[in-house]
């Protein structure tokens, strides 16, 4: 009997069942990765909507409008200046998930009173994380200005 013969044969075999094993296991690496990649993709590339910005706490951006914090109930907004703590309150109506007119309805300080009545129409036309870009068009003047969601 040729043992050389059974030995080339038993190594052929024994490399080609490695090579196998190898294949299959590179195969579930991948698809474990792949896997995990979905997932996270899933979990973290949720965008926000116009709807995530209906309610909650608000400030702008802008430093010239950093004084104002600016809090949302879906149908009333509420702006406080923080340094002087005057208030002025509207109520929103929301003509689309990302489009509303807020009418001012009540101000804490009399010398204000001229505001109340007044209405902005308001749009929001991007959003990036926590933040919105609104376009706000009221007593003719339009501004674009960013507000930072805090909640």
């Amino acid at each position: 009997m040729d043992t050389s013969g059974t030995l080339a044969l038993a190594e052929a075999f024994n490399k080609k069942t490695i090579n196998r094993k190898y294949m299959i296991l590179k195969t579930n690496i991948k698809f474990i990765v792949g896997l995990i990649l979905l997932i996270n993709l899933s979990t973290f590339a949720q965008e926000k909507k116009c709807s995530d910005f209906k309610t909650g706490n608000f400030k702008y951006s802008k430093q010239e409008y950093k004084k104002y914090k600016v809090t949302r109930y879906n149908s009333i907004q509420i702006e406080t200046d923080t340094t002087t703590g005057v208030k002025m309150e509207g109520s929103i109506s929301w003509k689309s998930d990302c489009e509303y007119e807020l009418t001012y309805t009540k101000v804490s300080e009399p010398k204000y009173a001229k505001a109340i009545g007044q209405k902005l129409k308001v749009e929001i036309i991007k959003i990036t994380g926590n933040t919105i870009l609104c376009k706000s068009e009221g007593g003719g003047v339009t501004l674009e200005i960013e507000m930072i969601k805090t909640d």
